[in-house]
């Protein structure tokens, strides 16, 4: 079995990779990103003759299509990031000879149902609000396209992530970048700058995640669309605490006006019970497991105290300790 993951430098991709070495041992694995990297070959899938080059080379019977981005770009390139590659892919595994009938996981985003009222399900109506959540929306819907020509298309629609490895542009990540600076300045008391809080998310650990996309792979139906959520909500403020409480140390919160959203979704919960039924999967990673995991890593990269992040220094002994 040949499998192929693209965006294989994100986030998401690791722990996948983990899972997909667990589940199938004996299977052929090639993974791609813009840029190489250890056991990652560069691959733009912008650049359609780059597109079928990968496949030729990686002749894939299972694809995982992680590449994209959640960064707050113009929606020019988050189209094409999302429509684009993914068009682009599509088309190469439809005209590569043993490719036409791959099954290919497409990582969708909740950002695709905008202000959805209740508990969204995958019956829910999309409607994005964001032009984040339209590129992704679009990509759905191109992606969804190509079961019309035999390709086993599903796409898994992702909720809020947390975790080890998260980046910085994701709450999670900005959170825990700050405190982690703070918490390594040793006996340190400081401020950490935050958007809205009020804000209700439903997140799930990376891990569970990846395991979700597998259960996807295995089980899932062409042409479906897989709610991947772990069900329950939690306020920012909730999450932050929790981030706080794990660092041990004494921070303030000070809201700042240039990190809220332009447009900032106040609510938004996902059922998982479809993707339940159809493989067996449920969550199985705490939040404040995950949590605690998101801080150590952040805690591990030894990094320099980061804009946002306002270490108050004693002078008589440096940096104060703080426990």
């Amino acid at each position: 079995m040949n499998i192929l993951i693209t965006g294989a430098a994100g986030f998401l991709a690791g722990p996948l990779y983990r899972e997909a070495r667990r589940l199938w041992q004996a299977c052929r694995l090639v993974r791609t990103d813009l840029a190489a990297g250890p056991g990652i070959a560069a691959c733009d899938l912008l650049d359609a003759g780059e597109a079928r080059a990968l496949v030729r080379r990686a002749r894939p019977d299972l694809v995982f299509h992680l590449a994209g981005t959640a960064r707050p770009l113009p929606p020019a390139q988050l189209w094409t990031a999302h429509v684009t590659a993914t068009l682009n892919l599509l088309e190469a595994l439809r005209r590569t000879p043993g490719c036409g009938a791959a099954r290919v996981v497409v990582s969708g985003s909740s950002a695709e149902y905008g202000q959805a009222r209740g508990t969204a399900t995958e019956r829910t109506p999309a409607d994005p609000v964001t032009d984040y959540g339209r590129s992704k929306h679009a990509q759905t819907l191109a992606a969804l396209s190509g079961r019309h020509f035999g390709l086993g298309i599903m796409v898994a629609r992702i909720f809020n992530v947390s975790g080890p490895g998260i980046p910085e542009h994701l709450a999670p990540g900005a959170f825990a970048r700050q405190i982690a600076a703070i918490a390594r300045a040793a006996g340190s008391a400081g401020t950490v700058l935050t958007g809205n809080l009020a804000a209700q998310r439903d997140y799930l650990d990376v891990r569970d995640v990846a395991r979700a996309l597998a259960a996807v792979a295995r089980r899932g139906r062409t042409g479906e669309v897989y709610n991947v959520c772990s069900g329950r909500t939690v306020a920012m403020k909730e999450l932050l605490d929790v981030l706080i409480a794990a660092s041990r140390c004494r921070i303030k919160i000070v809201r700042d006006p240039s990190r809220w959203r332009p447009v900032d979704v106040p609510h938004l919960a996902g059922s998982h019970a479809k993707l339940t039924a159809s493989s067996g999967w449920l969550p199985r990673v705490p939040l404040k497991k995950s949590l605690a995991d998101t801080l150590a890593y952040h805690l591990a990269q030894g990094r320099q105290v980061p804009e946002g992040a306002d270490v108050l220094r004693s002078p008589k002994r440096g940096l104060a300790k703080m426990d």
